[in-house]
């Protein structure tokens, strides 16, 4: 049984013993960081800890299922008084008589099951159900992770933004400030102070904008982990190069989310359950055999016992056997039939999205390496050209509007690595879960990629 049992034991000893092998390093510093995020988001979030109380609660299924093979032990007991009018024919003609008198009845019984197709089909459909929504559990934690992982990114990386786009307003400062000194000498024009100008004033726009986005992204995280204190990791672009879905071929990554993808595991019990329903209907053409005591001791329990006590013990084999129900039991056969058909069918359907998925990121990885190699040239020729950009506008050979552009499009091609870096991580890791692969390890993989700002 695969299942959500696990998490919070095993969590908790993966902690510790992460900082028995960390020590005090910024490495796994980092580690504790976004660790330390999961472990927060794992008794703060609601949904997830609503998976782990329903979960819980159907692994009872299972335990009552097993109940049906027990025996069933019931105590009755009954004690009063009766009034009872008597007429009595005799030769003399009817005699009337009024009769008072205590009752009493006392009864244990117990059965056992010896035979009972449907107690049987019952168990059965219990485990795979139990064993479905463990797998299902075990998806609500891939899911966390995989909510924690891009909230984290995104958190990451909006930060970054902000960071950059105040390096573009001073950048952009600065210039302005260059071109009014020239105008001052006349040396510039007026064309060139309003340029400028008109970037500033777009490039403390982007800088509002995104503060607000970083405060978005601060709320999603404090809302999925209750921590409500900023990020200090920095990303270590060389430990990119472990992140490949080249690792496994694309055949394999599907083969992989075949027989790991716990959404997949609980569609396949789930037709197990449907099977075992359609047993379970067709019990009630199957007789049952029972093995039933009574041991009772009763006085005065009927009219026809009056004055008499009964001290009685039974021991029997009781056996019913159906045969006539007017077709009820072969329409729920018919209907337990078709939601056979109709768990199979959504198999088939989550088999060939999880496929699709598997394909998108896979594809979406590979796109996302060369992206990440064309922005990093981009940059280098972008800083290039605005180091030239700068020196020729010193030296009266460049406008002040051919500057401005060369800042605009190094901070562009800056903000699009940052992105394409973030991009690359969140396909790897939603690789790893489209193919079942996502648990602790992978968010340990993760946090190896950032080490702490001093």
């Amino acid at each position: 049984m695969r299942g959500g049992r696990q998490y919070s034991n095993v969590w908790w000893l993966f902690v510790l013993g992460l900082s028995a092998v960390c020590g005090g390093s910024a490495l796994c510093q980092a580690q504790e960081d976004l660790n330390g995020l999961y472990a927060l988001a794992v008794t703060h979030n609601a949904d997830y800890r609503a998976a782990l109380a329903n979960t819980e609660a159907e692994r009872e299924e299972l335990a009552k299922a097993r109940a049906l093979f027990y025996p069933k032990v019931q105590l009755g007991l009954t004690k009063g008084r009766g009034n009872t009018d008597r007429t009595t024919q005799t030769t003399l003609g009817a005699i009337n008589s009024e009769l008072n008198y205590a009752l009493e009845n006392y009864s244990l019984s117990v059965k056992q099951p010896l035979f009972n197709k449907e107690t049987l089909a019952i168990y059965g459909g219990a485990k795979s159900y139990v064993s479905a929504q463990e797998s299902l559990l075990e998806q609500e934690n891939a899911k966390l992770i995989l909510k924690l992982v891009s909230v984290y990114l995104e958190t990451l990386y909006a930060q970054d933004r902000v960071v950059l786009q105040q390096r573009k307003l001073e950048a952009v400062s600065q210039q302005l400030l260059q071109a009014e000194q020239r105008y001052t000498r006349g040396s510039g024009t007026v064309v060139e102070v309003s340029e400028a100008q008109s970037n500033l004033d777009v490039a403390r726009v982007e800088q509002i904008q995104a503060s607000n986005d970083l405060l978005s992204s601060q709320q999603s995280l404090q809302m999925l982990t209750g921590a409500s204190h900023s990020l200090s990791a920095d990303l270590v672009v060389d430990g990119l190069t472990s992140l490949s879905p080249t690792e496994h071929g694309l055949d394999t990554w599907l083969d992989l989310a075949r027989q790991h993808h716990p959404e997949l595991a609980a569609a396949l019990q789930t037709i197990e359950v449907a099977k075992k329903d359609i047993e379970k209907k067709q019990a009630g053409h199957y007789p049952t055999l029972d093995l039933v005591g009574v041991r009772s001791l009763s006085e005065n329990d009927s009219n026809n016992t009056l004055g008499s006590r009964f001290d009685t013990t039974t021991i029997a084999l009781q056996m019913n056997v159906p045969l006539f129900a007017g077709g009820y039991v072969s329409a729920n056969v018919r209907q337990s039939a078709n939601r056979l058909i109709a768990s199979e069918e959504t198999m088939i359907a989550k088999a060939r999205e999880i496929e699709f998925n598997v394909r998108k990121y896979f594809q979406g990885m590979q796109a996302q390496q060369q992206s990440v190699k064309a922005y990093q040239q981009a940059v280098q020729s972008a800083t290039v050209a605005l180091d030239g950009t700068q020196k020729g506008f010193q030296a009266g050979f460049k406008t002040n509007h051919e500057v401005l552009d060369a800042q605009q499009k190094l901070f562009t091609n800056q903000l699009s690595l940052t992105r394409a870096y973030y991009s690359l991580i969140s396909d790897w890791v939603n690789l790893q879960f489209s193919s079942g692969l996502l648990t602790l390890d992978t968010l340990n993989r993760v946090s190896q990629l950032f080490i702490v700002k001093k």
